[in-house]
């Protein structure tokens, strides 16, 4: 291992550290960058391979202990460091196919793997606040009453404010989850790009369309939907649930979307339009949610592209 390896990993660790602390300074800006820190990391990792990667989250680490001490550092570590490292490791596992060529590690498999990673984490926190009232449930909407009182939030007095916090309680770790699988999924994706357009990646950049998800997960999903309506933990940890599945499967949608008008000439104006949508309205993310739902059971993409649904042209 030689010292520019070693430099380089661990300056792109310590870069990443340095995102993550901004934290520390409480500018609006620094929530901005801060969603920045695995990027670095994912940079580390795609271009130099998973050594690099984990020196890199180490370095990270240890810059933001010093940086902010042990809570913090172990902030980091388990919202971006780990999960980084993991990412890289399992996207670049690889094997040879039966036609000779490289196969990688699937990218639904990565999807889904993070979202195990989220589920014990909230299974974590549950533990951690079940002495609490209320549970964990109850611990949230004190924090959001709390949040709000102290930003004095217009048209929300006390009358309105507890009904309203209890509302995002019943969600709100689904909301966090999701917020945060986006976030490694538009960094690995810069990452990704970046090492292409400067450097030579260790994979090369997946399409979305390669974003498949198993048929035997919705017996999954169908469990947490009807749980969802049931009180107490059982309904709180299926309604969150629900709220991470829906990302799962808008991503596995944008998927489809992205066979689908493959062909056309217009591609590039009909997907700004859907994404544009999305971000502008919020709400057509459940029928892209819906199209990935029935994608394993339609094949929607392999009919979109002339293949057969195993993968091979028809």
């Amino acid at each position: 291992m030689n010292p520019q390896f070693l430099l380089l990993a661990g300056g792109l660790g310590a870069a990443s550290a340095v995102l993550h602390t901004a934290l520390l300074t409480g500018s609006p800006a620094a929530f901005i960058l801060a969603y920045l820190a695995q990027l670095p990391l994912f940079v580390a990792g795609l271009w130099m391979g998973t050594t690099a990667a984990g020196l890199a989250a180490a370095a990270g680490t240890l810059a933001a202990f010093a940086g902010g001490g042990f809570v913090f550092a172990l902030a980091y570590l388990l919202a971006n460091a780990l999960p980084a490292f993991v990412v890289v490791r399992q996207a670049l596992l690889w094997r040879p196919g039966k036609d000779g060529a490289i196969q990688f590690y699937p990218l639904g498999n990565i999807l889904l793997m993070l979202v195990g990673m989220i589920g014990a984490l909230f299974v974590g926190m549950i533990f951690a606040f079940s002495g609490a009232e209320g549970g964990l449930e109850g611990a949230l909407k004190r924090f959001i009453v709390e949040a709000f009182q102290a930003i004095r939030a217009p048209g929300l007095d006390n009358a309105r404010l507890e009904p309203f916090a209890e509302g995002i309680a019943r969600v709100f770790p689904g909301i966090v989850g999701v917020s945060w699988l986006f976030m490694v999924v538009v960094n690995a994706a810069l990452a990704q790009g970046l090492v292409a357009r400067f450097g030579a990646p260790k994979r090369p950049s997946p399409s979305i369309v390669e974003l498949d998800l198993p048929a035997a997960l919705l017996g999954l999903v169908a469990i947490f939907a009807a749980g969802s309506i049931l009180p107490g933990l059982g309904g709180f940890v299926s309604r969150n649930m629900i709220v991470l599945f829906v990302a799962v499967y808008a991503l596995a949608g944008f998927g489809v979307l992205h066979a689908l008008v493959a062909r056309l000439q217009w591609r590039g104006l009909a997907l700004g339009a859907s994404y544009g949508a999305v971000i502008v309205f919020g709400w057509p993310i459940a029928v892209f949610a819906i199209l990935g739902l029935v994608e394993p059971l339609s094949n929607f993409k392999a009919r979109a592209l002339g293949r057969a649904p195993n993968g091979t042209q028809e």
